[in-house]
Parts: C-alpha cells; sequence; structure tokens
C-alpha cells in the first residue's frame, strides 16, 4: 500500500505574521496551526491619527469657549444701569400719578390715550394746575429742578404736563396751537434750562427727574 502525501495549501495573507502556534493531534494524526496576524502599516497610523485628532479638536473647542467668555466679561457696557433701588422708586411714583384723580380725568377726556385723536374734550385750567401740583408732589426732585432752574410759572407747568407723559399732539389741543408751536416751545425750553447742547428732546430730559 503506498502513502499518500496530500500536496500542502498555500495561502497569501494579507498581514504579516505576529505569532503562530503549531497544534499536533496524534490520534487523529491532524495538525492545527494558529496565527496571530500584526496589523498592517497603515492601520497602525491610521489608529495613531484618531486619538490626535480628537485631542486636537477638544482643545480648540476649549480655547474658543475661554475666549468668548473672555470676550463677553471684558466688553464694556454702552448703556449705564440705573440702581434697582432707582427703578423700583420711579415705578412707584409712575403708578402713583397713574391711580390718581386728576390723571384718570385726563384720561377719560381722551388725553394719555395711544391712539391718535382729532378732536379732545376740553381740559379747564384748574384741572392743569391739579394735574402739575400733582406732578410737583409725586417727582420731588423734579420739582427742586424746576426751582432751581428759576422759571417763570407758565414754563413750569408747561414742564410739568410734559412729565406727565402728554404728547405734542394732545399739548397743542391744550394750548390751542399748531404742533410745530409746541415743538419750537420745548426747544426754547431747553435753552432757558441750559441744555442747548443736549441731544435728547425735552420729553427724554425730564423723564428720569
Amino acid at each position: 500500500m503506498l502513502d499518500t502525501i496530500e500536496k500542502p495549501s498555500t495561502f497569501h495573507l494579507e498581514y504579516p505574521i505576529e505569532n503562530i502556534s503549531i497544534a499536533t493531534d496524534s490520534v487523529a494524526g491532524e495538525t492545527a496551526y494558529h496565527f496571530t496576524l500584526a496589523p498592517s502599516k497603515e492601520e497602525m497610523e491610521k489608529s495613531l491619527i484618531i486619538p490626535w485628532k480628537g485631542l486636537f479638536f477638544s482643545l480648540i473647542g476649549v480655547a474658543f469657549v475661554a475666549i468668548l467668555w473672555f470676550w463677553f466679561r471684558k466688553k464694556p457696557s454702552k448703556r449705564q444701569p440705573v440702581p434697582l433701588g432707582e427703578n423700583k422708586e420711579m415705578a412707584l411714583r409712575n403708578e402713583l400719578l397713574r391711580q390718581s384723580e386728576v390723571y384718570k380725568r385726563f384720561v377719560k377726556k381722551g388725553y394719555f390715550s395711544k391712539s391718535r385723536k382729532a378732536i379732545l374734550e376740553t381740559v379747564k385750567e384748574q384741572e392743569i394746575n391739579e394735574l402739575c401740583d400733582f406732578v410737583n408732589n409725586v417727582y420731588t426732585s423734579f420739582s427742586e429742578f424746576l426751582r432751581e432752574k428759576e422759571l417763570s410759572d407758565k414754563d413750569s407747568q408747561f414742564c410739568c404736563l410734559v412729565k406727565s407723559g402728554l404728547s405734542t399732539f394732545e399739548l397743542a389741543e391744550i394750548y390751542c396751537v399748531s404742533e410745530s408751536a409746541i415743538f419750537k416751545r420745548k426747544q426754547k425750553l431747553k435753552e432757558k434750562l441750559g441744555l442747548k447742547a443736549d441731544k435728547r428732546t425735552l420729553d427724554e430730559i425730564v423723564q428720569p427727574l
């Protein structure tokens, strides 16, 4: 009987062999080969690049957040904040004015409304004086400001009406003049107050007082 020798199989491996082990079964007459393949050069380079990329982008993200935080913290405010106490006090004074009876009478007649009306009910001189007196009592600093400027009674009255929130149109109705006449009067009052160079309107000037 002739022994038959089988031709061994040939394998072409893509990766180099890192380790090889042989196990022989004497009973069955079989031999098993166990290969441990080493990764290719490209895979090794890729496995090293990916962690470095992640670290690089993480550092960029941290740097970006730090720059934004520093910029917003150091950015100067264009508007000087008003202390909270002053805001509350002014809000209370404004509410006190709105709850006054004389103010409510002006509202009832159509003044202090957001919608423009062609004809407003006539306001009596006594009611105007009452409103001005109430404005002076509520806004004490405003009253002191007017006294320091030594304005005439008529000019002080006009400033009080502006302070109360009446619009140029409403003031024109009260004084029975044109709106342009009210605008000119406001400009002259700014000069009398020594605020000609101030770019704000008279309404904006008296509002915080």
